[in-house]
């Protein structure tokens, strides 16, 4: 047996070894083209140099995706018999090589991949069904062209391991390519739904929403029958912040999505608006209370106000709309704030709000390059906003407003619109609350909840538990270690704490988190060039998870509300809640470890 493992292991390792060979000399060929310079272009009839240009932007995409098969060719072969009778050999891997027989995982006939074997059935872009059968189904990890993991199963014989390499070196990160090796039949049928209408995954941290959505959008373009609909340029991620940003931008590489634009809502809203020198600020005011009271008269101004007009003066419109609305001292807040030229997500609502009731239409300006007596030259021009796909990220920070400003923005022809989050984490004022507040409508189908896939501890859980979360705790959970709270009156002290407990996680992710920003300055300049510390706000934490975490400047006032004038009580109460949901964000980001420093123990004041 064991000769007959060792003989089908030489086979695989001798395979890849010719597949890399004949990708090595295709990636020669095509670097060629894609490394052609402007200066040879220029030479060439101007009919041919618009096609050139084209050619050359396909070249050198087909480099990036030849780069990744040389590291993995494929991770699935399928011997099948064809409706016709005849044996094939169908590989799958991230990208396309056809001359050797694989195909990329968005292609139609790479759902059988997660059929066992024995006669199966797909669907062609056509909507005709092909009914094959497979005889044999191999498994691979490949990974930098080395063979780690191998199995096989056929009719007749289960699944049986091969070959599995022993891993010494600790994983810090998880590329996101390597999961369509891993994905699970229900995901890829999510990925294939059907491309027109909106979509929610939704699901708390861990549960693999934002992986899923990211597959979609390399699925749809880049599968045959949507490709043409979704060019990448016609899509737009919405993301909370830049951090998450440059994040999707390292990823999305990966799996062959170039061209797509990542932004935050407020960089949009500038660049829609054509704002210049101007910042954007979360939330406007000297403390929580004050900041509260500004954002309750800015909520309530932009659902009730219906009388003021867009102007290009953006403040005198602003404070047109607010002015009703806003206390005294409110009004002064808002005048320092025209003078510090800064604006919240609810101003730029508003502004936006105007400038579509004036215009009907968002337009962006284009920067592109055209042929000018034989040179390249740079111009611009006002391009209307029309999105294929529009992806929203963490959409329970959103306003309705924002997500009806998003929609106002989507070609007619596909309506696509993918929400992902989780509506029970809400850490801002005024967002979303039913999907009707957005005249949304998702069928159940495309409606999807994923559960939670607990990687923190048992002992992490417990500890949020005595805190008065409901919260489930699994059975079979590592009991790790137990959370760590410690009475520490200073920044300087916390940073010495923080510095005796980390050599034990050089390898592993680490995240510093405090309530405030302000907090954070000195810790931020004291870890500025260690990569695996991450120094984030509770809120600018959702969505990510840590090896360790420490919670840092913990004391009672920090999450108390209390308010000394002017605030409604349903304002009062949602306050609270968001106070406390947002303590439940930081909680759950540790998955090993969990340390809480401050003046005070949270037990003494949350319940």
């Amino acid at each position: 047996m064991e000769k007959y493992k060792q003989e089908l292991i030489e086979q695989v390792k001798s395979h890849i070894g010719f597949i890399k060979e004949k990708i090595q000399q295709r990636l020669h060929n095509v670097t060629a083209l894609a490394n052609t310079s402007l200066s040879q272009i220029s030479k060439m009839a101007p009919a041919d140099q618009v096609v050139y240009m084209d050619l050359r932007a396909n070249a050198q995409k087909r480099v990036v995706e030849l780069d990744h098969l040389d590291g993995s060719p494929y991770f699935i072969k399928c011997k099948i018999i064809t409706e016709q009778g005849q044996e094939e050999e169908y590989f799958f891997a991230k990208h396309e090589f056809s001359e050797q027989s694989i195909y990329s995982w968005v292609a139609p006939v790479a759902a059988i991949r997660f059929e066992s074997p024995g006669q199966v059935s797909y669907k062609l872009p056509s909507g005709k069904t092909k009914t094959i059968t497979i005889k044999q189904k191999e498994q691979y990890m490949i990974v930098d062209g080395t063979l780690l993991f191998f199995s096989l199963e056929s009719e007749n014989k289960p699944r049986e391991l091969i070959y599995q390499e022993y891993f010494t070196k600790q994983k810090s990160e998880f590329a996101l390519p390597e999961i369509v090796a891993q994905m699970e039949k229900a995901q890829d049928q999510v990925i294939r739904a059907s491309h027109q209408g909106p979509m929610i995954i939704s699901g708390p941290a861990g549960s693999g929403k934002t992986t899923l959505a990211l597959h979609r959008v390399a699925y749809l373009t880049q599968a045959p029958d949507t490709a043409e609909l979704y060019p990448p340029r016609s899509i737009v991620i919405f993301v909370q912040d830049t951090g998450t940003k440059d994040y999707f931008s390292t990823l999305l590489p990966g799996l062959g999505i170039r061209d797509v634009t990542i932004t935050t809502f407020s960089e949009w809203a500038f660049l829609v608006l054509n704002m210049v020198g101007y910042t954007y600020v979360e939330r406007y005011g000297d403390n929580d209370e004050e900041k509260d009271l500004y954002e309750y008269q800015k909520l309530k101004a932009l659902r009730e106000n219906t009388s003021s007009v867009w102007s290009r003066n953006y403040f005198t419109a602003l404070f047109s709309h607010y002015e009703d609305y806003f206390s005294a001292q409110n009004s002064k807040l808002f005048a320092r704030q025209k003078k510090e030229k800064k604006l919240d997500r609810f101003d730029l609502t508003i502004l936006l709000k105007l400038y579509f009731e004036k215009y009907k239409k968002f337009e962006i300006k284009r920067e592109y390059q055209v042929w000018v007596k034989d040179k390249l030259t740079n111009r611009t021009e006002n391009t209307l906003i029309s999105y294929s796909l529009v992806i929203v990220d963490e959409f329970q920070n959103y306003l309705p407003e924002q997500l009806r400003i998003f929609k106002n923005c989507l070609q007619e022809k596909t309506q696509s619109s993918v929400y992902v989050g989780d509506i029970a984490q809400q850490v801002k004022l005024g967002t979303i609350k039913n999907w009707k507040d957005i005249d949304e409508d998702v069928s159940l189908e495309r409606n999807i909840r994923l559960s939670k896939v607990y990687r923190n501890t048992k002992n992490i859980l417990d500890y949020i538990q005595t805190l008065g979360y409901s919260i489930e705790i699994p059975d079979g959970l590592k009991q790790g270690p137990v959370v760590t709270e410690k009475i520490i009156d200073t920044i300087p002290k916390e940073i010495a704490y923080i510095k005796e407990c980390i050599p034990t996680y050089e390898k592993g992710s680490i995240g510093i988190l405090a309530k405030n920003d302000a907090y954070l300055i000195d810790f931020r300049k004291e870890f500025a060039d260690t990569k695996n510390i991450h120094v984030l706000t509770m809120v600018e934490s959702q969505g990510v998870e840590f090896d360790i975490v420490f919670i840092v400047g913990i004391h009672k006032e920090s999450f108390e509300v209390v308010y000394h004038y002017g605030a409604l009580a349903e304002y009062i109460e949602e306050r609270k809640r968001i106070q406390k949901d947002i303590l439940y964000v930081a909680l759950t980001r540790a998955i090993i470890e969990l340390h809480i420093l401050g003046r005070e123990k949270l037990k003494h004041f949350v319940n």
